[in-house]
């Protein structure tokens, strides 16, 4: 108990040296909360090259942004949720180009007449592709708040005594929040796959 009061006040002094434009301080809570956020990041895109883009990304936009963190939750909250909107930006902006490249693939043929194919070596890619995109899908169709609330519960292993605490609710309000969460993207995904199963 006494070394997590010695981290806070640490991390306290540093967020005050930072907010004062020190990048040496910010420089050390860059330190402190990299693994964590470098996980998350690797959670959400599943792979490493786009995890470390997401880092890298986040520590950026954090220090532009630090003096908007007003302390009413954690820091580690306050980058969780730049961590989470950073990397969700990133899944819908693959998601458009692979639908572009798709498109391109389809239209175009190589200078012998024929088709290029798309090699994936993972075991039945079929199946696991269509499931990743039906849940990502149905995860980026969430309001923002419900989002971050559901992944942090279902990814992160956060109860929702500890959400509860962290986003100012009760614990009732979160529990909602994810049976709401659970509810629409049930619906989505069943519409989408109504919709593919249609075409």
């Amino acid at each position: 108990m006494k070394v997590a009061k010695q981290v806070a006040q640490s991390e306290q002094s540093l967020l005050a040296k930072s907010h004062a434009g020190d990048a040496d301080a910010f420089s050390e809570l860059v330190r402190l909360h990299s693994r964590q956020i470098y996980g998350l990041s690797l959670k959400i895109l599943r792979n490493r090259e786009d995890a470390e883009d997401n880092l890298q990304n986040v520590f950026c936009k954090a220090f532009d942004n630090i003096n908007r963190f007003k302390g009413q939750s954690r820091l580690s909250t306050w980058l969780v949720r730049i961590t989470m909107n950073e990397a969700f930006m990133k899944l819908r902006k693959l998601r458009l180009e692979r639908s572009n490249g798709h498109a391109n693939i389809s239209n175009s043929e190589r200078e012998d007449g024929t088709v290029p194919e798309i090699e994936d070596g993972c075991p039945d890619p079929e199946r696991q592709y269509i499931a990743k995109e039906l849940a990502t899908i149905a995860l980026l169709g969430l309001r923002p708040l419900s989002r971050d609330t559901f992944f942090l519960h279902k990814a992160e292993g956060w109860t929702s005594r500890e959400l509860a605490g962290e986003l100012g609710l009760t614990v009732e309000t979160v529990k909602s929040r994810l049976f709401r969460a659970r509810t629409h993207m049930r619906q989505q995904l069943n519409a989408v796959a109504s919709n593919r199963s249609a075409a």
